[in-house]
């Protein structure tokens, strides 16, 4: 198993900095990413013998199929929504599942205003705002859209998901999208919509 992680808080150091889980991976005895799950499998996806209509048994029809990859929504047992992403190899057998969280994370201090979103911070003039970098803070508070390069496998799912849209306080930092093969999320690029 595979867990990726993403910023809550941004502290002064390491230990001060509260880390939620954004993804698990799960890896098949095929896939050169990662060891293979020794888990079990659920009985509709028989790991590395598993093909996308397994995965389509399973979850659903894919919300997007394009080279090897198949993403579908899911509902956790809370009701969020989740992405169940299968990647396959040439042949068509099941590489990996990973399990993308997304919808928003909550504070664990309960309240809502990191320190870095302070409304006292000033603001850019708005021809000032141009596109930000994946893991970079946001330059006002206002309204973001994720993009992805044309021609991406994933760009068309997120072309669509509201999960390309969050709210950010001036300083604060961008979210992970979960964009696949990990790497990249590299390629996310935040154009500011509106303000507040």
């Amino acid at each position: 198993m595979q867990p990726h992680w993403q910023v809550l808080e941004k502290g002064e150091d390491d230990e001060s900095t509260v880390w939620g889980l954004q993804s698990i991976t799960l890896h098949t005895a095929v896939s050169e990413a990662g060891s293979p799950w020794p888990g079990e499998w659920p009985p509709c996806l028989p790991a590395a013998d598993a093909r996308l209509a397994h995965a389509n048994e399973c979850f659903g029809e894919p919300l997007i199929h394009a080279q090897g990859i198949a993403l579908y929504q899911i509902k956790s047992p809370l009701g969020e929504d989740w992405i169940a992403q299968c990647a396959f190899t040439e042949e068509g057998r099941l590489q990996y599942l990973t399990f993308v969280k997304m919808h928003e994370w909550k504070p664990l201090n309960g309240e809502g205003e990191n320190p870095q979103t302070a409304d006292t911070l000033p603001s850019p003039k708005l021809s000032e705002i141009g596109l930000s970098a994946a893991g970079t803070l946001a330059p006002a508070n206002g309204w973001y859209e994720a993009l992805l390069p044309a021609g991406h496998p994933m760009q068309p799912f997120y072309a669509k998901s509201e999960v390309r849209l969050v709210y950010r306080g001036q300083g604060e930092l961008f979210p992970k999208l979960g964009v696949m093969p990990a790497d990249d999320e590299d390629l996310v690029q935040w154009a500011w919509i509106r303000g507040t």
